[in-house]
């Protein structure tokens, strides 16, 4: 029947945009591994050559794009929304954990982001996320906890843990923009002009600082594939699955993220998983098999004749 059909073709489309989510947070669990390679206090730099490179690669491809459309007063809002959460993100982030050490950082500023994405869509947007979401996002914010979850020797700032709460509703603020967006141009229209914003907000940060690291040809490489790839790339595609499955289930998705670098660490890096980490692993993956999971359709009864 035609209502078969239109269910089984949305099925479809979510299947696949959680597809898309996926693939980009996994790029960008890639993020950590090549930080690693650079100086200790060059954070900025190459965030802010990352976002230069990722940027000019979006308009080029916008450019060369047949299905371009006009922006209008529409898109405003959600331009200014995303990027001034593209803006904020990273530079909480690094303070955080400047302060409070990667492991809380990561477990806040991550874990986090979607509880803000879903009130942000309840709230403001009028969209309630559902039962279903709410049981896996806590499922696999609670398997993040597990998988970052510092050692002794780590001290807990106040100050940097407000610091990583602020990074992810950075996150949030630019998951929301693209969802608000996201059906009314292509991928690359909709990141571009976002993380332009963020690029202007970001390049104060880094006056005066030191780029000679850049001479290094594996260090440069390191940034133009951060622009290209983790940029241009992955937020073009984590883009085209939110148009499909919406900001919050897709926020939860890239929950995926720190569970890429956990695994890279191990495999690139020679880094250990404790058992706490690797049952954290184990509810992140059952969280997103909870959220993926398409919502029941409610039965039609036929009116008898």
């Amino acid at each position: 029947s035609q209502q078969t059909g239109r269910h089984r073709k949305k099925s479809d489309g979510r299947i696949l945009g959680i597809f898309a989510v996926a693939l980009g947070t996994i790029i960008w669990g890639t993020v950590g591994p090549v930080v690693g390679l650079f100086p200790e206090g060059t954070e900025f730099q190459y965030s802010l050559v990352r976002n230069l490179t990722g940027t000019s690669a979006l308009w080029l491809l916008v450019l060369f794009s047949k299905n371009k459309k006009r922006y209008t007063k529409q898109d405003i809002v959600p331009i200014l929304v995303g990027g001034t959460g593209a803006a904020l993100f990273f530079p909480l982030f690094i303070l955080a954990f400047q302060l409070t050490g990667v492991g809380v950082a990561a477990v806040v500023s991550i874990g986090v982001a979607p509880i803000f994405v879903g009130i942000i869509a309840w709230i403001a947007l009028r969209q309630p996320p559902g039962k279903q979401w709410v049981v896996g996002t806590l499922i696999a914010v609670l398997g993040v906890v597990a998988l970052n979850w510092p050692s002794g020797n780590n001290t807990v700032s106040f100050l940097g843990v407000a610091l990583a709460m602020a990074a992810a509703f950075g996150y949030s603020m630019q998951a929301t923009g693209m969802g608000m967006i996201s059906k009314r141009h292509t991928p690359f229209q909709c990141v571009a002009p976002m993380f332009t914003i963020g690029t202007l907000f970001q390049a104060p940060l880094s006056y005066g600082k030191d780029f000679s690291f850049l001479q290094d040809p594996v260090l440069l490489m390191g940034a133009l594939y951060g622009g290209i790839v983790t940029v241009a790339l992955a937020y073009a595609v984590f883009i085209y699955g939110i148009a499909r499955i919406g900001a919050a289930t897709a926020v939860t998705v890239g929950l995926m993220e720190p569970l890429t670098a956990s695994i890279l660490g191990v495999l690139l890096l020679g880094e250990t998983v404790s058992t706490v980490g690797l049952i954290g692993s184990v509810l992140i993956l059952a969280g997103l098999v909870v959220v993926s999971r398409p919502p029941k359709q409610k039965q039609t009864q036929l009116a008898p004749v």
